[in-house]
């Protein structure tokens, strides 16, 4: 025996013809209205007994009454200024917004752990047994290229930080395999005056940057040499990433999801990035960061 569903019931909206702020305006009249003349009735009623104690109840009730009545007007703002009423204090204390923070912190940080462990396991696995399966040299190259890249991805988004210096290394390590691949050279040029840390955000928006820059150099300018330059100082970050291939003028760019994520990670650095063409031939990037504070100068 199956169990039969009911479809839900819902109640059916009623359509005024009178607009609904218009009904509000005259209920709240009538209702304030009642409220004076039931009020006024009753000091009027307790009048010729002030001095008896008898009328002492009613006094009070009729006092309640315009008490309550004051209370409503002081609520919709038409008996007190709305600047002088006070408002609720903000009760949260620094140390609880604190705890907050590293709450949500902890939070990201397990779930990126997560995702990085689920990658490893389901999407490592399967390119390995691939590249075991190859058919090809230069598809298993291919594929071993493709599972080292997921492997550093996945210790990026395991790590909670990443030092410059030691993510700079992994950069330019893996900058120089791909080039070499592509028979091309690479010039790297360095200057930081501080070792920061870098959040993971940080961290995977210069990964992908570079990654996609060098990508474009490889496979639509062709070029036989790509020069890489990041300077760090007085907490302005500028990467450029210049080559001499054919690539066309920036002005003639279609620009697709490569240049469009381009841009996506730069504003998640709150940089710019604009391109220009070299003489005589060649094509260079540069993203400026004014303000590239690293992640523990944010959290103090």
């Amino acid at each position: 025996m199956t169990a039969r569903i009911l479809p839900r019931w819902t109640p059916r909206r009623v359509h005024w013809p009178v607009p609904v702020w218009l009904v509000r305006v005259l209920a709240e009249g009538l209702l304030l209205a009642a409220w004076v003349m039931l009020a006024t009735f009753l000091l009027r009623l307790g009048l010729p007994w002030v001095a008896s104690l008898a009328a002492s109840p009613v006094w009070g009730l009729a006092l309640v009454m315009w008490g309550a009545l004051a209370g409503h007007l002081v609520s919709r703002r038409w008996l007190w200024p709305g600047r002088l009423v006070p408002q609720v204090a903000h009760t949260d204390t620094p140390a609880d917004t604190l705890r907050l923070d590293e709450a949500v912190e902890q939070g990201r940080g397990e779930e990126r752990l997560r995702m990085a462990q689920d990658l490893h396991d389901d999407i490592g696995a399967r390119l390995l047994t691939l590249m075991y399966q190859a058919p090809t040299p230069d598809m298993e190259d291919y594929i071993r290229h493709t599972l080292h890249d997921l492997k550093t991805l996945t210790r990026g988004l395991a790590a909670p930080s990443h030092r410059l210096s030691a993510a700079l290394a992994e950069w330019k390590r893996d900058l120089t395999h791909r080039l070499t691949l592509a028979r091309c050279d690479l010039v790297w040029q360095v200057q930081i005056d501080e070792d920061v840390d870098l959040s993971v955000v940080q961290w995977s928006a210069l990964t992908r940057i570079l990654r996609e820059l060098i990508s474009n150099a490889i496979s639509h300018a062709r070029a036989r040499q790509v020069h890489v330059g990041l300077t760090l100082a007085n907490a302005v970050l500028t990467l450029q990433v210049s080559d001499n291939g054919q690539g066309r003028s920036p002005d003639s760019w279609s620009h697709g999801l490569g240049l469009g994520g381009v841009r996506k990670r730069v504003r998640q650095l709150n940089g710019e990035v604009r391109w220009r063409e070299l003489s005589p031939e060649g094509i260079c990037c540069e993203v400026v960061v004014p303000c590239f504070v690293g992640a523990v100068q944010r959290s103090h």
